[in-house]
């Protein structure tokens, strides 16, 4: 009910191509004033999403120096998933050092490719508010057996936090508990039949919008920073420019 209300109020801006993440922020506190800003949840899973690809036993340390983090910058109205401190090799452009770096990076690299950009990047499930259960984001596998055992470990979950919600009263304890359920099955639906809903596209609209890859490039040699940047969709071949880590810190 609460999403349908969502969409009743967002609708007629989307129709007319004017809604923003702060603008779906903002009506999300009207129909359920305890809801995480989407904008932080976003951040929070992405940067939680590359810290575990790092620990992860796929990651090769000696290859990926470094790894990507996530940020949104109210400033620049932009999400950036950046990289900092690489040392500029000296016998490439930067721009061909840059894109040898993106190139190396499965998790990100079709994000830049238009014929892949209509694919699920996970790193950015986090403003998919349709997918949030017990203020966070829930994935499955499409493996039934697992996916039952994610649902139970969920309802839990959800038992300890919201254990103050419940009562002596079993009727009511467990019509909580079948609304969960229903929330979660949804979720579950939605995800391994890959669907789209209406509020869905409004989201990945605006993060077509706002999503930046970025890689700063320290010349050691020169005492220059630079940084690498890109847009999704628009190709490997990244926009360089002079930019230190500081001066995207403050902003």
């Amino acid at each position: 009910m609460r999403f349908l209300k969502l969409f009743l109020l967002i609708h007629p801006l989307y129709f007319y191509g004017q809604i923003s993440l702060s603008e779906i922020d903002f009506f999300r506190k009207i129909t359920n004033p305890d809801s995480i800003p989407i904008i932080k949840n976003g951040e929070e899973h992405c940067n939680k999403y590359f810290e575990k690809k790092r620990g992860s036993v796929n990651f090769n340390e000696n290859k990926f120096k470094n790894f990507f983090s996530c940020k949104f910058s109210s400033v620049r109205d932009r999400f950036y998933i950046y990289m900092l401190s690489v040392d500029r090799d000296k016998n490439k452009p930067i721009r061909n050092f840059c894109r040898d770096i993106i190139m190396d990076n499965p998790y990100v690299v079709d994000h830049l490719d238009k014929t892949f950009n209509y694919q699920n990047r996970e790193y950015l499930n986090g403003f998919y508010v349709d997918n949030f259960f017990n203020d966070r984001v829930v994935s499955f596998k499409n493996n039934y057996e697992k996916d039952q055992q994610i649902i139970k470990n969920e309802i839990n979950n959800f038992i300890i936090k919201n254990r103050s919600k419940f009562s002596s009263n079993n009727e009511e304890n467990i019509k909580l508990l079948q609304k969960e359920e229903r929330k979660l099955e949804k979720i579950y639906r939605k995800v391994i039949t890959n669907s789209e809903s209406d509020l869905d596209k409004v989201i990945k609209k605006e993060l077509d919008k706002k999503v930046r890859y970025k890689i700063f490039v320290n010349d050691l040699g020169t005492f220059t920073s630079y940084s690498c940047n890109w847009e999704p969709g628009k190709g490997l071949i990244p926009y360089v420019k002079k930019e230190k880590f500081s001066e995207f810190e403050d902003a």
